[in-house]
């Protein structure tokens, strides 16, 4: 199986937490983990395709993302 991120491989895995221990997937390349409960969320996120399914919070946070943030660079001076 391949990873979505990386397309590194996935291997199969124990995985544990404060809640327990579950079977889930690994990239031995990337590091990302996956669950069933991770791409079952995924599946069902709303898309940006169809603007129904977007509130405002989400709508926001897109356009967040495509500002630019922290400093930003000057140019050098010349004397």
């Amino acid at each position: 199986m391949n990873c979505p991120k990386c397309a590194g491989l996935l291997i199969q895995e124990v995985i544990r937490e404060h809640g327990g221990q579950f079977q889930g997937w690994r990239c031995v390349q990337c590091g990302l983990r996956l669950d069933k409960t991770i791409v079952q969320n995924r599946l069902t996120a709303p898309s940006e395709d169809n603007p129904a399914d977007l509130d405002e919070s989400t709508s926001t946070y897109s356009a967040n993302l495509a500002r630019p943030s922290g400093r930003q660079k000057r140019s050098a001076r010349v004397s």
